[in-house]
């Protein structure tokens, strides 16, 4: 009988010790469907405000002002599109798997010492707290740890084949607004386009008020001879014109601004802020005249000096429709 209940005891034991392991080494079966959301905001639309910052020290405030509306580093507009791509892995992330315990001390290290604190605030009071590191092996998840946790895990976007980590970035000039102009035809007063170099005598002014629509020729109050229709979609071209990005890294601006500019534009609105803009060619490294051995414009690209502050490059395809001359309107 003794002996009888030895073995129904080591059955157990053993039986105890399989469920275990299997628990081990799947862990990840284990993670109930509300713990999976524990890196993640259930209502985007209560987030007014997100800090990014890491050791380097770098750090990007991201506030909400209204509902469409909000600023980076309390000082410039942050651009639509980036602000609702972190919303949106805000709200969609979850769990993929537990870090396996080989990789847990690599994952932690870098953790502290490369990753990015993301301090999510609600308005509520609430906040969240969670640190983002490097991605899995297969780039399918991102390495996350909560504040006061002592477990990593791989977080993920189900449905989506790639990790969260460059979603997550510091560089202010990534996450302001690259919109140079957008403004409605109607509420265009005045537009200045002036070429320094070639084709000077193709510049000229447009001004627009209750009496209609004007063309002057360049620096005087002689009415140019021009078609309405032309000006009138010249009017319209002045809608979404965003940069391609902000310059990063080194550009010699103050040889450019030596040079004279291609051309130069100011729009000037009935209502909001003025843009001035200097445009510049831009040079690639990537096309090589053969006989002087000189470096050529990018053929694609140009360098834009926004309202005097800011250095950008710009689309030809997209700003060709603005870059007009006088005899293009008559």
């Amino acid at each position: 009988m003794q002996s009888e209940r030895k073995n129904i005891a080591y059955f157990i034991l053993i039986v105890f010790l399989g469920v275990l392991a299997h628990m081990l080494n799947n862990q990840d079966d284990f993670i109930s469907r509300s713990d999976r959301k524990d890196f993640s905001v259930a209502d985007s639309s209560e987030v007014v405000q997100i800090t990014l910052s890491t050791k380097a020290p770098d750090t990007a405030v991201l506030r909400r002002l209204n509902e469409s509306y909000w600023t980076i580093n309390g000082q410039y507009k942050a651009g639509k599109s980036v602000i609702h791509n972190l919303l949106k892995t805000l709200h969609r992330m979850e769990i993929a798997h537990p870090v396996p315990l080989s990789m847990r001390e690599n994952v932690l290290g870098n953790l502290a010492i490369y990753g990015v604190r993301v301090q999510v605030e609600l308005k509520n009071g609430d906040e969240k707290i969670f640190y983002v590191g490097g991605e899995n092996r297969e780039q399918n998840a991102t390495f996350m740890m909560l504040q006061n946790s002592s477990e990593p895990y791989a977080v993920h976007i189900p449905g989506f084949k790639g990790y969260l980590s460059s979603r997550f970035f510091t560089q202010e000039y990534i996450w302001r607004d690259k919109m140079i102009m957008n403004y409605d035809n109607q509420n265009i007063e005045s537009i200045v386009m002036n070429y320094p170099t070639s084709n000077v005598a193709e510049s000229f002014s447009i001004k627009q008020d209750d009496s209609g629509i004007k063309v002057f020729e360049k620096d005087s109050e002689t009415i140019a001879s021009t078609n309405e229709n032309k000006v009138k979609r010249y009017l319209a071209s002045f809608r979404k014109l965003p940069a391609e990005s902000y310059v990063s890294g080194s550009l010699n601006t103050d040889s450019l601004l030596n040079t004279k500019p291609l051309f130069e534009i100011v729009v000037s609105p009935l209502e909001g802020e003025d843009t001035s803009m200097q445009v510049y060619p831009k040079r690639t490294k990537n096309t090589v005249n053969i006989q002087d051995d000189m470096i050529m414009p990018d053929p694609e690209r140009l360098y834009a000096y926004v309202n005097e502050e800011d250095w950008m490059v710009i689309q030809l395809n997209t700003f060709k429709k603005i870059m007009i001359k006088l005899s293009d309107l008559k």
